[in-house]
């Protein structure tokens, strides 16, 4: 395996494009679409907030259909909390491409993301579609990735190659998310966190569901930048069997190779995500080791992760393990205490329950002033082990969500 470059359009038959359709006041690109050459199997993984986004509602639907061609995104609006009207538009926003494609209705995919409760503006975005069909490109992921961002700072994309039966298979994503982010997204078979995967793997719709399912938990569903679970939380992917591999319809080899691919760009869009946090000026990686079983090492790990006291203290530089102590003993999970190890950037702080005396002050100081923190906890229960990644809560970030719908 190994990482090429590019986003969406990296593996074969996979096209792009971002345009300008007057969505954002800031007159930034705001509609973009994903097209595959040909027909599709798709999977996708929705927000389980129970105020869902039209987009969301539409998207349930359309993904039971047996193949998929498009994607069609736009930001700036979330298209969320609108009733009947909201739905409307996010089924007009799929007819609209669909027709501008020459492909089913039910075979496009649609998401939303932005300021919720303002009705989306679907004349704008009718009257851009056909310049966003007319310039769909196999180097149109650059432009896609921009035009799905909010408060982004920064574009978010990758892709990595990888032999399955000796023939080369290809996996890109792009994702964007910087703030409401607190993924806890479900398969859907028959997160505001948005992200689009394509491979040109030919992997059953059934095997793909399975894929990306595992993919999410260890990744996406691991990322947290505020705690707040988002209206419109999506995932999808769709493989389009451009590569020519033997087709994977079982759990074998060839699944576990794809998977742990597929996995890899799934993780590092997550990190992507975290570390372009609004405001965030530290990336945060949470190790937990020694649980009990998985689930308890996610918990504890995603506990950690949403601790303002912690992050508050890593954005000041203060390596206040104490709060690291804390957050553990509230997720709900069984382990004893006095048997726990904390430390952080590989500095053992707390042994057994207790704090280690001699520890480097100092040296744990100057890594909290690092753009990059590490912390890990050994509960010593078990073998599980889980990874959580977040950012700091800096000033930056009250600032932003202060005026945020003005």
């Amino acid at each position: 395996m190994k990482e090429i470059k590019g986003g969406v359009t990296a593996p074969r038959g996979f096209l792009a494009s971002g345009v300008k359709a007057g969505i954002k006041k800031s007159g930034r690109k705001d509609l973009a679409l994903i097209f595959s050459e040909t027909a599709a199997v798709a999977a996708a993984a929705f927000t389980t907030n129970r105020f869902q986004a039209s987009p969301v509602k539409i998207s349930k639907a359309h993904i039971a259909h047996k193949t998929h061609r498009a994607i069609i995104v736009n930001s700036g609006n979330a298209n969320c909390a609108n009733g009947k009207v909201g739905d409307r538009d996010a089924v007009s926003m799929a007819v609209a491409a669909a027709q501008a494609l020459g492909v089913e209705k039910r075979a496009v995919l649609v998401a939303s993301t932005g300021i919720i409760g303002h009705y989306l503006p679907i004349g704008n975005i009718h009257k851009a579609i056909p310049l966003l069909v007319k310039t769909l490109a196999q180097d149109g992921g650059s432009s896609f990735a921009e035009s799905i961002m909010t408060t982004d700072t920064k574009k978010k994309e990758c892709a990595v190659s990888c032999a399955i039966g000796g023939v080369a298979v290809r996996i890109g994503g792009s994702c964007k998310g910087v703030g409401m982010i607190y993924p806890e997204m479900r398969l859907e078979r028959h997160a505001t966190m948005l992200s689009f995967l394509t491979t040109d793997a030919a992997i059953t719709k059934r095997m793909l569901e399975k894929a990306l399912s595992e993919a999410i938990v260890d990744s996406f569903n691991m990322v947290s930048v505020d705690g707040d679970m988002s209206t419109n939380d999506s995932c999808f992917i769709m493989a389009n069997g451009c590569a020519g591999n033997r087709l994977i319809k079982d759990t074998g080899n060839d699944y576990a190779v794809f998977t742990a691919a597929l996995t890899k760009v799934t993780a590092k869009l997550a990190k992507m995500i975290a570390y372009d946090g609004e405001g965030a000026t530290k990336l945060i990686e949470i190790e937990v080791v020694g649980a009990k079983a998985a689930r308890d090492a996610r918990t504890v790990a995603r506990k950690i992760s949403t601790s303002n006291l912690f992050k508050a203290c890593v954005y000041g530089g203060d390596p206040n393990w104490g709060r690291v102590a804390a957050a553990c003993g509230a997720a709900g999970v069984a382990f004893d205490p006095e048997r726990t190890d904390i430390y952080l950037g590989g500095i053992k702080v707390m042994s057994s329950g207790q704090s280690v005396k001699e520890y480097d002050k100092k040296k744990a100081r100057a890594h909290f002033l690092s753009g990059n923190i590490s912390v890990k906890v050994d509960l010593k229960a078990g073998h599980a082990r889980a990874k959580a990644w977040t950012c700091d809560l800096s000033k930056e970030y009250v600032a932003i969500n202060s005026v945020y719908s003005t």
